[in-house]
C-alpha cells in the first residue's frame, strides 16, 4: 500500500504522545527523562516574558516571510553580533529561519550533497545522535563518522584524524561534501579552541568542502571555580581572509537550548553564500515557523537587557545543577567525562555495570539490556551507541532538570546498576 520509502519511514522510531514525565507531587511514578536536551531551569522566566507579549491580528496571517520575518532576522542579527563577536558583522539577509534546527540540518544535507553521486557528510564521533535521522532519513545522504576521541576532538590533532577519514572515504568511492561540528559539543559539553577551528577551516579549504558549525549551545556555557573554564568561540569570530572562502562556512543556531524555548520551534542558518541561502529558503517554505513564534522571539531578542539577565540566571543554574549531578554520580560510583563547561548534559560511563555475562560477552548488547532495565525503572537515557561512541558503556545524561527530578533519576539509576553489580 505504501511506496518503498513510505514503508521504510514507517519503521522509524519517533517521539509522539504522552511522555508520562516524573513530577514529585503530581506524578511520582512517572519517568525521569534524561534524554531530551531542554533547559527546564528557565521555563518559568520564559513563560513570564511571553505572558507580557501582546499580539495583534497580523500574527493570524501568513505574514511576509515563510523563512523569517524581516523583524525577526534583524533581531537575530543584532543578537549574534552582540554575543558571537563575528569578525565581520552578520547581516539580516544572511539568516534563514525554519521550524527548528532539525529541519535546517536536513536542508543543509539537501543543498550540499547529491545522494546519487555517493556524496556524504563527515562528522567526528561521539556526536549528536539524531544527526543520523536529520541528515539522512529523507535525503539519502550518507554519513562518514571519524573516530577522533573524547579529548583529541578539541585539539588541533583532530585535523589529521579528519583528513585521514576524508582520504579513506575517497578511497572507498565516497565523496565528502561537508564537515559538521557541534560547538559547544554534544554530548561532551566542550568548546572548540580557536586554533582547532582554524585548523578545521584550513582542512575544508584544502578539500573544497563546506564547514557547518552547529552552535545551538553557544550561550549555555557556565564558569567553574575548580578549573579554567572553556570559552565559546564562534566560527564566525574568525577572520576567513587567507583561510577559506566565506561561502563554504555556515552556522546553525536556534531558540531551543540557550533560551529553553524548544516550543517556539525556531532555528536559523547563517550563511554568506547567497546561492546556499536561496536554496535553503526554497526548501524551508515546507517548514515555516508560525507568526506567533516569530513575534515572541523577535520581542525577546530585541530586549537585550532582559537577555543578559536571563542568560546570567541560566548559567548560574546550569552550574548549580552540573555540580549537583557530579556529586550524586560520584556518590553512586558512576564516572563521567570530567571536562568542559557547556551544554545541558554530561557524558557518563556505565561500562563497569554492563551485564556482559548475560549477553555472551557482547558489550553493545549488554548496553541495550541495561537501557531496557533503566527504562523499566523509569529512567530514560540516551545510549552512546546512538551517539556513535567508539566504545560501549557511555550515555548522555541531561542535568538541566528540576533538582528533585535530577536527584530522583540518579537514585533510580543507582539502584539499577547496583542490582547489576550484585549479580
Amino acid at each position: 500500500m505504501l511506496s518503498a520509502r513510505g514503508a521504510r519511514w514507517a519503521k522509524v522510531d519517533y517521539a509522539h504522545g504522552v511522555q508520562n514525565r516524573y513530577d514529585a507531587v503530581k506524578n511520582p511514578q512517572g519517568a525521569v527523562r534524561f534524554e531530551g536536551a531542554e533547559n527546564w531551569l528557565m521555563h518559568s522566566e520564559l513563560a513570564e516574558f511571553i505572558d507580557g507579549v501582546s499580539f495583534d491580528q497580523s500574527c493570524c496571517a501568513y505574514g511576509e516571510g515563510y523563512t523569517g520575518s524581516s523583524r525577526l532576522r534583524k533581531a537575530m542579527a543584532h543578537h549574534l553580533n552582540t554575543h558571537f563577536a563575528p569578525a565581520q558583522a552578520i547581516d539580516a539577509e544572511e539568516i534563514t529561519f525554519a521550524a527548528g534546527v532539525t529541519n535546517l540540518n536536513e536542508a543543509c544535507a539537501l543543498v550540499t550533497c547529491n545522494p546519487d553521486a555517493g556524496e556524504a557528510i563527515m562528522l567526528g564521533r561521539p556526536v549528536y545522535g539524531a544527526f543520523s535521522l536529520d541528515l539522512c532519513m529523507r535525503t539519502g545522504v550518507e554519513l562518514e563518522y571519524v573516530s577522533v576521541g573524547d579529548r583529541d576532538q578539541f585539539t588541533p590533532d583532530c585535523v589529521a584524524a579528519f583528513e585521514a577519514g576524508y582520504d579513506a572515504a575517497i578511497a572507498r568511492g565516497r565523496n565528502i561534501r561537508a564537515l559538521i561540528i557541534c560547538n559547544p559539543h554534544n554530548p561532551l559539553g566542550r568548546c572548540y579552541p580557536r586554533e582547532t577551528l582554524i585548523g578545521l577551516l584550513q582542512l575544508c579549504a584544502r578539500k573544497g568542502i563546506h564547514l557547518i558549525s552547529d552552535e545551538i549551545y553557544a550561550l549555555s556555557t557556565y564558569g567553574r571555580n575548580d578549573r579554567e573554564p572553556e570559552v565559546f568561540t564562534s566560527i564566525r569570530s574568525i577572520d576567513f581572509v587567507g583561510i577559506i572562502d566565506p561561502k563554504q562556512v555556515h552556522v546553525l543556531y536556534g531558540m531551543s537550548k540557550d533560551f529553553g524555548a524548544a516550543g517556539t520551534r525556531l532555528g536559523c542558518v547563517v550563511s554568506q553564500n547567497r546561492e546556499f541561502t536561496d536554496a535553503v529558503r526554497a526548501i524551508c517554505r515546507f517548514a515555516s515557523p508560525s507568526q506567533f513564534s516569530m513575534h515572541i522571539t523577535a520581542s525577546l531578542l530585541e530586549d537585550q537587557d532582559y537577555i543578559r539577565s536571563f542568560l546570567d540566571k541560566s548559567r548560574a543554574r546550569l552550574l548549580q545543577n552540573r555540580l549537583a549531578a557530579e556529586s550524586l554520580l560520584s556518590e553512586a560510583g558512576i564516572a563521567f567525562h570530567d571536562a568542559g563547561n557547556a551544554g545541558l548534559f554530561m557524558w557518563i560511563d556505565l561500562s563497569p555495570f554492563l551485564p556482559v555475562a548475560e549477553t555472551n560477552g557482547d558489550s553493545w548488547a549488554a548496553q541495550r539490556l541495561i537501557a531496557e532495565r533503566l527504562e523499566q525503572a523509569g529512567v530514560i537515557l540516551q545510549s552512546g551507541e546512538s551517539y556513535r561512541a567508539p566504545e560501549p558503556g557511555w550515555c548522555r545524561l541531561v542535568f538541566s532538570l528540576e533538582e528533585e527530578s535530577l536527584r530522583e533519576g540518579i537514585r533510580r539509576l543507582s539502584r539499577v546498576i547496583s542490582g547489576v553489580s550484585a549479580q
